[in-house]
């Protein structure tokens, strides 16, 4: 491929929580074409409050808004108290920049994800943002030449791994107490947010997604990557989808930490690993096993997952689906911040789970 030909992006990488969305992003910013931003949020997020507006017509403050939005993730991922004045990046050099390219908040979403890109040297800009999944149509009405990577991982393993999720290290939080603390009360909300039922029809929710978004769209547009795939054949894996994507594969793109694991402590140079790959099989209970292959049968045979012995008795669903109401309340009052409209947002997620 010509390199002035080439396609600059934008990628995204989205999927259910827990699904291997940081590692690929990880093998793929280890090319030299490729930089994706970290979690951004900013389809559920930043876009749906400022929908609408120019960036000529905001005020002062809301301009700023947009800006330090963007600037207190270069500080800190999103969600864990940034001071957007600890930025290395400008609100001057922020709104310049998007203001070339647009006349509204995508603009400045563009510029942070190009700022980063340019940083280093890099023609395919993007982010990975797990809950994007629920917003592929979007993503496309604003960036029409996008392309998206949907992580898919066995369910049973991502509601294990979301149930015991704990912090294992990676952030630049020691000697710092407020960022502790930030991690800390991140470790609450998700653990206020579990229930084996929710987990199970959010993982069915975004793989859904995935599959519509790929029959919608294309397969050429939106490509469906299991985890599993990724942990089993890595090089194979990873260069199909720098192929994809119009990159070359190196062998050195998989010399990437171990992101964000349940049980596995933070390793800078840990490569792919397997060993999450079958952990639910030892963490789970007989009816948790049964309970999640009931509510996600469908998905899962469509994802070519095996079906475990693992058998619910009518007394655990009663009981795991008699709790959901108040694991509703429980979780939406442990993510009312994280959210423009929670009920659209759960809106949104219940119809994909439906689908």
């Amino acid at each position: 491929m010509n390199r002035v030909d080439a396609w600059q992006g934008p990628l995204f990488i989205a999927g259910a929580s827990r699904s291997g969305t940081a590692m690929l992003r990880s093998i793929l910013n280890r090319s030299p074409e490729v930089t994706l931003a970290g979690e951004t949020h900013f389809f559920d997020d930043l876009r749906p409050r400022m929908q609408g507006k120019s960036l000529r017509g905001m005020t002062g403050e809301e301009r700023e808004a947009c800006a330090d939005y963007f600037r207190a993730q270069r500080v800190r991922p999103y969600g864990m108290r940034a001071d957007p004045e600890q930025s290395d990046l400008s609100r001057e050099i922020l709104l310049t920049t998007a203001e070339a390219l647009g006349d509204n908040v995508d603009a400045v979403f563009e510029a942070y994800c190009r700022v980063w890109a340019e940083e280093n040297h890099a023609r395919i800009w993007g982010e990975k943002t797990p809950r994007h999944i629920f917003r592929i149509d979007d993503i496309f009405q604003a960036f029409p030449k996008a392309r998206v990577v949907c992580m898919v991982r066995d369910p049973r393993a991502v509601v294990a791994s979301y149930r015991d999720w704990e912090y294992q290290g990676g952030l630049p939080a020691d000697g710092n107490p407020d960022y502790q603390a930030a991690i800390a009360e991140d470790y609450k909300r998700k653990h206020a947010s579990y229930h084996i039922v929710i987990a199970t029809l959010m993982w069915r929710a975004a793989a859904n997604a995935a599959f519509s978004a790929q029959e919608k769209h294309s397969a050429e547009r939106v490509r469906i990557v299991r985890y599993e795939d990724v942990v089993d054949a890595p090089a194979e894996t990873a260069r199909d989808v720098a192929e994809w994507i119009g990159i070359e594969f190196d062998q050195k793109m998989l010399n990437v930490p171990l992101h964000n694991s349940s049980a596995t402590r933070f390793e800078a140079a840990a490569g792919v690993s397997k060993a999450p790959n079958q952990r639910w099989q030892k963490v789970l209970s007989d009816s948790e096993i049964g309970i999640i292959q009931k509510i996600a049968r469908t998905p899962m045979q469509r994802a070519k997952y095996e079906f475990a012995p693992g058998r619910a008795s009518l007394t655990a669903l009663l009981s795991a689906y008699g709790t959901v109401p108040l694991a509703v309340i429980r979780a939406a009052r442990a993510n009312r911040s994280r959210y423009s409209s929670l009920p659209k947002y759960m809106l949104r997620r219940i119809k994909a789970a439906m689908h």
